[in-house]
């Protein structure tokens, strides 16, 4: 049962205007609180449970209590506001105290913060490097890269107006080394601060501005925190002014600049737009011809590099970071279960899953990275050892997994994978049914399970998307439009508006939810409709009814316009009959006389190569064949196989260094050259529209069996590809 602190406790003034006014550094404010605690009878564990009881915007843990009262750490505004309301001071009391917590963040601010140039760089996150025979130092000699003089410029150009600079590109491609470098170049002597969260960010706008260095390396922690770093966040440190500084994974970048839409979360739209406000600077993990030359400069004097350039299946700073012995490590693993703990985690991560990972959770997931007899005849340890085995560090620097506590010394809450592994293992594979299962029910914070559904709708995996949002509605009561766009895609019509309905009944302010629910009603009348007509034997309304619900009546209503006399609306849905592959409907509606569709039809057989049917139509007096199939002829180039296979691996590469368009790009490739395993392999890996696509391709075969694109555009992949059938587990 929680202690409840009586009123009459507050009347009494325990620590007094004066006490905080004599408060000199954090240290002296924490010992203020504590005395409040003391006075209060409170443990930290009863302070967690009361402000839990009392549902505060901030929790407090002991992890956070803690450090704040031994005047280790400095309370955030937030949690401090919380401690009060705890602790039940007086109002005129929480003033006084909010006054000393404003003079000490002004006061100390500046004169507590370490120099850029006082700060090592193994602190600033820059990997350690290999060691060889004879070399000195704590980094290597750096090799200058071919966007150092760009990076400098941005940092540098209007340095008085703050600078927001971002480098993305994949683990262990020398971002913060190159960082590192630029900032100890442009501004040695400014004042560094590295928050470890949001939270301290805000805390930091209440201070004194000052110019000042503001270091987010690995940035993904701070787009998916509560509270989540904001574009206004950043524009007010530009104020200071600031160099805000950070880098980015090109997986987390890629997904939060995709373009967004109905399937986009709106936290990743939030994301957008503070990435919209950086610098960008993109990273190769592979050096350039200039660049190697550099290195082998370089190499004459530092044998760390002469090391890293003699290996040649891995670039230079992967290299440097031990990276290509983890692989090794995890290709010849001592046994199947050390691989497949491995192989998890990776897996976990691309899925979005940025919390430690259980044990319980490693335990449960495994079992579909194993044979069936792998299965049976597991020994007794098998996970205490291929947990200790993903540990042991390669070089003394890094290892495939690194355990994680809650704060507290001996507490371990789980396991994170090297991001190097993460990026480098099992891309083109979809993790098996098993490790979604045991990720949605082993996870519990709200922007992992978003991510985890994210994921699975990049996929098509509908069925872990649909679980992984019950489960955030579950737990966070978040979620609930996203689900019930699931439902409406599967055509659970009425579920998806009750559900809906019971949200509101809760919560009637949601307009976005109110919303849904208007849209959907007034969809159901039309689902009714078609899927009448579909039960009645009509095919053509069975595939109404699937677009419909997968689009939310999109297509219907441009249908209606057009119809109705638009030429608009005829325009734009030829656009998108042909952006899906609706060959059966643009020629439909091409040979009742409507242009546009005759237009996008004939372009879209000319990307397909269909000499053919574009030769049948202009044979029947379709002009917009004619030409399409006159362009076809005067092209004297030739598809070269090899040149083709070189674009798909350039365009995977820019996927992994971020490149914004080099998805879009490839699956479109992939799409016009019909290349439906290769299509099949990026839906897989999560590629984004590499799903629209599939889907696409397989509308535009002539011989497709129509209900089998219905039911997959409808109901997805299962884990292991195969179509998922409705109704059943």
């Amino acid at each position: 049962m929680i202690e409840v602190v009586s009123r009459g406790l507050s009347d009494l003034t325990i620590v007094s205007a004066a006490d905080l006014s004599t408060a000199r550094d954090w240290a002296d404010f924490g010992r203020l609180l504590s005395r409040l605690k003391l006075d209060r009878g409170l443990s930290f564990i009863q302070i967690q449970k009361r402000a839990e009881a009392l549902s505060l915007q901030r929790s407090l843990p002991p992890a956070t209590v803690n450090p704040i009262m031994k005047g280790m750490r400095r309370p955030a505004k937030e949690s401090l506001e919380c401690l009060l309301e705890v602790f039940d001071v007086r109002p005129a009391e929480r003033t006084a105290w909010l006054s000393a917590w404003q003079r000490l963040a002004e006061t100390l601010s500046a004169t507590s913060l370490p120099r850029f140039d006082e700060v090592s760089p193994r602190q600033l996150g820059v990997h350690a490097a290999i060691a060889a025979g004879d070399s000195s130092g704590e980094l290597p000699v750096y090799v200058q890269r071919d966007f150092d003089d760009h990076l400098r410029s941005h940092l540098s150009e209007q340095i008085d107006q703050g600078r927001f600079v971002l480098l993305v590109g994949r683990s262990s491609s020398g971002k913060t080394r190159s960082l590192y470098e630029a900032v100890r170049v442009v501004a040695p002597n400014w004042p560094i601060v590295q928050p470890s969260g949001t939270a301290e960010i805000i805390d930091l706008l209440h201070g004194t501005r000052q110019r000042i260095i503001v270091w987010l390396d690995e940035m993904q922690r701070f787009l998916g925190a509560d509270p989540r770093l904001t574009k206004e966040h950043v524009i007010r440190l530009l104020q200071f002014p600031a160099l805000v500084v950070a880098t980015l994974w090109s997986d987390d970048y890629l997904m939060r600049r995709s373009p967004g839409g109905s399937g986009v979360p709106a936290d990743l739209q939030n994301d957008r737009r503070l990435l919209d406000l950086a610098e960008v600077v993109s990273v190769s993990a592979e050096l350039s011809s200039e660049e190697r030359a550099a290195a082998v400069q370089a190499a004459r004097t530092d044998p760390r590099i002469r090391l890293a350039l003699a290996v040649q299946d891995a670039g230079l700073t992967q290299v440097l970071a031990a990276g290509p012995d983890l692989l090794r490590r995890w290709e010849h693993a001592p046994d199947p279960y050390a691989k497949a703990v491995i192989s998890f985690a990776a897996d976990a991560r691309r899925l979005g899953v940025l919390s430690p990972i259980t044990e319980a959770t490693f335990e449960s997931a495994i079992g579909g990275y194993l044979t069936s007899s792998q299965r049976v005849n597991r020994p007794p340890r098998w996970l205490t050892d291929a947990l200790a085995f993903s540990q042991q560090e390669v070089h003394g620097a890094v290892a495939a997994l690194a355990t994680r506590d809650d704060g507290r010394t001996g507490r371990l809450t789980g396991y994170v994978v090297a991001d190097y592994v993460a990026q480098h293992i099992r891309r083109a594979q979809c993790p098996p049914a098993g490790a979604w299962e045991a990720l949605v029910t082993g996870v519990e914070d709200a922007e992992d399970l978003r991510r985890l559904a994210f994921a699975a709708t990049a996929r098509m995996r509908y069925r872990h998307e649909e679980q992984a949002l019950r489960r955030l509605l579950e737990l966070h009561g978040e979620g609930v439009v996203e689900l019930a766009g699931v439902l409406l895609r599967s055509g659970r019509v009425q579920e998806a508006l009750d559900l809906l309905r019971q949200h509101l009944d809760a919560t009637p302010d949601d307009r976005v939810a109110a919303a849904r629910h208007a849209h959907i009603a007034t969809l159901a009348r039309r689902v009714g409709e078609l899927r009448t007509a579909a039960e009645a034997g009509d095919a053509e309304a069975g595939r109404r009814l699937a677009e419909l619900c997968a689009d939310g009546g999109v297509a219907d209503a441009l249908r209606a316009r057009a119809d109705a006399g638009s030429l608009l609306a005829e325009e734009d849905l030829a656009a998108l009959l042909a952006d899906r592959g609706a060959v059966d409907e643009l020629r439909s509606r091409a040979d009742s006389g409507k242009q546009p569709a005759a237009d996008a039809l004939a372009e879209l057989l000319a990307s397909h190569g269909r000499r053919d049917l574009l030769q049948q139509r202009a044979e029947r007096g379709d002009q917009a064949a004619a030409r399409q199939l006159m362009k076809l002829r005067d092209s004297t180039t030739a598809a070269d196989g090899a040149a083709v296979q070189a674009q798909i691996a350039h365009l995977r590469r820019g996927i992994i260094g971020g490149d914004d368009a080099a998805a879009r790009q490839l699956t479109t490739l992939l799409f016009d050259l019909r290349n439906e395993a290769e299509l099949r392999r990026e839906v897989d890996a999560g590629t984004l529209q590499a799903a629209e696509r599939l889907v696409a391709l397989l509308n535009a075969d002539e011989n497709v069996d129509r209900s089998f694109v219905d039911r997959l555009r409808t109901h997805g992949l299962e884990a292991d590809g195969a179509p998922c059938v409705p109704g059943e587990a």
